[in-house]
């Protein structure tokens, strides 16, 4: 035998007894072949060899009860089809603080945090290894040169089964991880992982979790049969996935938030629950030829001034809405698809916001649904075949431009009350209601389009507000061509061309309502139920702000009373800054201080108009005038609303400090030329805030008044979720709520600390859990059904 082969046996007279005693006598570059058997050792590996079993897998165990079982000092060493043992609940099995060790074949058993262990400049190269741990993680990686896991699987992990922290880096191809109590991978610190071709099942947690600025380029990542999230994306460092799965979910598919912007594409998420992809707290990325199917809840659901970008994705047979846009979120959608969902396809509401183009919805109980004061521009929008309206306007903002919506069970386009709806060169067939329906308390304009073949009237005018229908086609429909029930001044008709239709067309004179039916008034209520002063002395907190915000309210009444009997009006503070976290209910104030004041008759409307730096700046030298201009002009006797104003003079959002200024400059001309029309409120952080004013003397010579919104106690928050549980039918137990006062109280009041947000956030995760506990109940009472206890409450996101 070569004298760089050495033997170990049990056998006596035949080699080496142990095997840190052949390691010692061997010469660098030696093989050392172990024969069967256990052997007891804390092995290490001090020179470059390799070790391996002589019989194959599994016929070789190295095993310590305390103490690292293998540590490697050497440049580089291997092991092969040996087992590896550790029964000490402190230490790895395998520790790599230097040097590279390589692992080929092994079976390797952990028993404390860690099975295998790489920092320092430490390099694992781990081929064919299984790797088991029933306390803690399977592999830690910490060290930037941290290795390779090849075609390894992971089974029985205490915690998670990769870990990448710290600066480490780490290559996982071909691996498997079927079951780990905590996370299938976990990145966070400024870790780093490329992953190819690995299947991920039966984690506790979030099966991918990216913190941090941790960063991970994933390709045919598969993610399946998992009681949380598929992927938790959370880092301000780069994420990549393309053509991953996420698929047979207890949670959401992909959860993106804390500004992650992740770019995925051809990635595809079956049988999630709750939401597919959800992208929160301003998180953003592009999303390309995704596909989203079979959700039991939302496909897509956008918040919290998200703003993703996404192009050809398609959204298939989910039971609640195909994608939601809420909360001021700002995404752009490009060629998207959204067939077979039970209740709405497309919907914006709680103040959402979007862009899209080229959107074909197939089925469902409404086609695009706007409402809660949402603003949403759709450009070639194709609806085909809903149950019920094809599109529906509430209290919100749509502009409509190049549509075909066919076959509608209900009205093909609905504007409803509050609602401001434009519509340009769109088609609609062969509807089962009205072609195009302006209901009470809707406006808005109707240009270059065609209504055709439907059961009743192609267009019907119930509105008193100002509505514009010009160079329009009505044809072959069962009712009118053109019906306007009410009589009023604001309806314009031009060139109406009309053909076809079984009822003459009525618009322009009070004869018109004798062709339709007396509408019945809608109840009453009490005038004290919207009563926008006791709203407001009604919010949760706030203490400070209802002072100041009641002041202001009586120094404006005692105003317009001074000027009603002749006198001189008191110098006052009419613009406004609201400094304060986010949650905090500054729009709601906003929103409530501007009706106080129509009611007073110091505004003529009293609405709220919400705007961004992303409303105001345009991407081009002189647009920035123009859209700021328009944005100012909808708010002309109501509020204009700038969240985050300090942007306009940070430079943020990719167009310059230039165009930010020209916004200021522009805005400034306007609150002169309008001072007695409009009341300007700009919102943000303090500090920010303060900062800005002091930046631009132009706007803090208008600004003479700051209202600080303080973040909320523990007892407000907690006050807010039972606000929550009585608007929708639960009790809360009062050991849930002590514990919910525990949490908010622990939870760190930093710049990511969302406030009311964050507590209706906890609110409704703790309705999916006391579902989930629920469903696996034998019987369930309903005070089962309304109860939330201490149980349902979860403590973070993982």
């Amino acid at each position: 035998m070569s004298q760089n082969v050495i033997m170990v046996t049990q056998t006596p007279g035949h080699g080496y007894r142990r095997i840190g005693d052949a390691v010692a006598a061997a010469p660098e570059g030696a093989l050392i072949v172990v024969g069967p058997g256990r052997y007891s050792e804390n092995l290490v590996l001090s020179k470059p060899v390799t070790i391996t079993a002589e019989e194959g897998i599994g016929t070789v165990t190295l095993f310590a009860g305390s103490g690292v079982v293998v540590t490697v000092t050497a440049q580089s060493a291997a092991l092969s089809g040996i087992s590896v043992e550790s029964k000490d609940d402190e230490n790895p099995a395998v520790f790599v603080a230097q040097g590279q060790l390589g692992l080929t074949e092994c079976v390797l058993r952990g028993a404390s945090w860690s099975t295998v262990f790489a920092s320092g400049e430490g390099t694992i190269l781990m081929r064919g290894c299984e790797v088991s741990n029933g306390t803690g993680a399977g592999v830690v990686v910490t060290s930037p040169h941290g290795g390779v896991l090849e075609s390894c699987r992971f089974d029985g992990i205490g915690t998670s089964a990769v870990v990448v922290a710290d600066d480490g880096a780490l290559l996982m191809r071909a691996c498997t991880v079927d079951t780990a109590a905590a996370n299938g991978i976990c990145l966070n610190g400024r870790g780093r992982l490329t992953v190819d071709d690995t299947a991920i099942t039966g984690t506790g947690k979030p099966a991918v979790a990216v913190e941090q600025q941790a960063a991970i380029a994933a390709t045919r990542l598969t993610v399946s049969r998992v009681d949380g999230i598929g992927f938790y994306l959370a880092s301000g460092g780069k994420v990549v996935l393309d053509e991953c799965v996420a698929e047979n979910l207890g949670a959401e598919g992909i959860f993106v938030a804390e500004g992650c912007k992740p770019a995925m594409r051809g990635c595809r998420i079956r049988a999630a629950s709750s939401r597919g992809v959800h992208f929160a707290a301003r998180s953003g990325g592009k999303i390309t030829d995704c596909e989203v199917s079979e959700v039991d809840g939302v496909g897509v659901n956008v918040t919290e001034r998200a703003t993703p970008e996404f192009d050809r994705l398609s959204v298939v047979g989910c039971s609640i809405a195909g994608v939601r846009v809420s909360d001021a979120a700002d995404p752009f959608f490009r060629r998207l698809r959204v067939q077979g969902s039970d209740g709405v396809c497309v919907e914006a509401d709680g103040g959402g916001r979007g862009t899209m183009e080229n959107v074909e919805v197939d089925g469902g109980e409404v086609g695009l649904r706007v409402a809660g004061n949402s603003r949403l521009s759709v450009t070639g929008l194709s609806i085909r075949k809903t149950a019920d309206t094809g599109v529906l306007v509430a209290d919100a903002a749509l502009a409509l431009t190049d549509g075909a919506i066919t076959g509608s069970g209900g009205n093909a386009v609905h504007a409803s009350g509050g609602a401001n709806l434009s519509v340009l060169r769109c088609r609609v067939h062969s509807s089962v209601g009205v072609g195009c329906l302006f209901a009470e308390g809707a406006a808005g304009s109707v240009s270059e389009s065609e209504f055709s073949g439907g059961k009743t009237d192609g267009i019907r005018l119930e509105t008193e507000d100002a509505v514009r229908v010009a160079n329009c086609t009505v044809r072959d429909n069962q009712g009118s061509g053109l019906r306007q029930t009410r009589p009023g001044t604001g309806i314009e008709v031009i060139d109406l061309i009309t053909t076809g239709n079984l009822k003459p067309d009525a618009y322009g004179t009070t004869s018109s309502i004798e062709l339709t039916q007396a509408q019945p008034k809608p109840p009453q209520r009490r005038p004290d139920a919207e009563d926008p002063l006791l709203q407001l002395q009604g919010l949760v907190g706030l203490d400070g702000v209802k002072r100041e915000v009641t002041s202001l309210i009586n120094l404006n009444k005692m105003a317009k009373r001074r000027q009603d009997a002749g006198l001189s009006a008191p110098p006052m503070a009419r613009h406004l800054v609201f400094a304060g976290a986010p949650g905090t209910g500054k729009t709601t104030v906003a929103r409530l201080y501007g009706q106080v004041l129509a009611q007073l008759g110091v505004l003529r409307e009293g609405h709220l108009v919400e705007v961004a730096r992303a409303d105001l700046v345009a991407q081009i030298i002189g647009g920035t005038a123009i859209k700021t201009t328009e944005a100012f002009t909808t708010a002309l006797g109501g509020v204009l609303f700038i969240d985050e104003a300090y942007t306009l003079s940070s430079g943020q959002g990719g167009s310059g400090p230039d165009f930010g200024r020209e916004a200021i400059d522009t805005l400034v001309k306007l609150m002169e030329d309008h001072r007695e029309d409009v009341v300007v409120i700009a919102a943000g952080y303090s500090n920010e805030m303060t900062k800005f004013l002091e930046s631009n003397p132009g706007m803090e010579s208008r600004f003479s008044r700051t209202i600080e919104f303080a973040n909320y106690t523990a007892e407000e928050l907690v006050t807010i979720v039972r606000t929550q549980c009585a608007k929708h039918d639960y009790h809360l137990q009062d050991e849930a709520a002590q514990a919910l006062h525990e949490h908010f109280e622990a939870i760190p009041k930093d710049g990511t600390f969302g406030n009311g947000r964050t507590a209706r956030r906890v609110f409704e995760r703790m309705t999916d859990r006391q579902a989930s506990r629920l469903a696996e109940a034998e019987s369930v009472t309903q005070e089962d059904l309304t109860l939330l206890t201490a149980d349902d409450l979860e403590i973070g996101v993982r």
